[in-house]
């Protein structure tokens, strides 16, 4: 009879294991994207009707965390650690990592949260980046696994400045009266441009008012990640919007490298073309660069 009774509570105990035990993850919370890390919140949760001894294990599926659009885009996984509050706890491709060791848990199962910090990064280009996490729970009664897909999105990065602003043509009273003048900028604006991935960069000349005679500009130099630019004196009209330049991510490599200096150097011409003087007076006007993503 007692023996029966061992064997009864043993087939109830294995069906109740595999009815009311798991384990599940997921993300909970957004990521923070610092300037060598990014950190994503995950939370991982064992559900249990009884009291049991709990020991989870996780080891990465894949060698890289990979850019989903570029492939090329990829970072070790090895530089990936989860973070309980305490303890970083590094990834390993295909081999388990002990986050807990025998630890008792009560009815209802129980919860932990890690925080995914990818370390010693350089500039991510934009993208979703994704791994695979397998995670092992081994309970008083029996195992369970699951796959997460661990992911975090890199937007675009931009920045536009001018070391040079605002830009002034002075005329001489020579020139006001010379009905061929051509005046040049004294001081060569430059345009200073940052970005994670492709890019364009605007002017927009919606600001622009009324001139004293026709207007132009030319570029006169651009660094090593522009890749194609307005190379010819182009007349300059009111709202418009001149794509001066495309380029890409200046960075010295993607995923490794750092943010490199890249510009465009601009001259501004005023030509008087009338055969007559130039009205007196005094002209502001006033141009804005924007930067854009660019076609991949």
């Amino acid at each position: 009879m007692k023996k029966l009774f061992l064997i009864l509570i043993l087939i109830f105990l294995t069906s109740f294991n595999k009815g009311y035990c798991g384990i599940a993850v997921q993300s909970s919370g957004g990521t923070t994207i610092g300037s060598t890390t990014i950190s994503t919140p995950i939370q991982v949760s064992i559900s249990t009707l009884i009291s049991l001894t709990l020991t989870l294990k996780v080891k990465a599926l894949d060698q890289f965390i990979t850019n989903t659009t570029n492939s090329n885009y990829k970072i070790p996984v090895s530089q990936l650690y989860l973070n309980n509050g305490t303890n970083d706890f590094q990834i390993i491709y295909n081999n388990q990592v002990t986050l807990i060791n025998g630890l008792a848990i009560g009815i209802g199962g129980y919860t932990a949260n890690y925080n995914c910090i990818v370390k010693s990064l350089g500039v991510l280009p934009p993208g979703t980046y994704t791994t695979r996490l397998q995670f092992d729970s081994n309970t008083t009664l029996s195992p369970d696994t699951v796959v997460y897909t661990l992911s975090f999105v890199i937007p675009n990065t931009q920045d536009v400045s001018t070391s040079t602003n605002p830009v002034k043509i002075t005329l001489t009273p020579e020139n006001v009266f010379d009905g061929n003048a051509v005046i040049d900028n004294t001081v060569t604006p430059q345009i200073i441009v940052k970005s994670n991935g492709k890019w364009k960069l605007i002017m927009n000349t919606s600001g622009l008012g009324t001139l004293p005679a026709n207007y132009y500009f030319l570029i006169t130099g651009v660094s090593s990640n522009v890749t194609n630019y307005i190379n010819t004196e182009t007349q300059i009209q009111p709202n418009q919007q001149y794509v001066l330049a495309n380029g890409n991510a200046t960075v010295t490599a993607p995923v490794t490298g750092n943010y490199t200096t890249d510009y465009i150097n601009l001259k501004f011409r005023l030509k008087n073309t009338s055969g007559t003087y130039i009205p007196e007076g005094t002209y502001n006007n006033s141009f804005t660069y924007s930067i854009q993503a660019g076609d991949s």
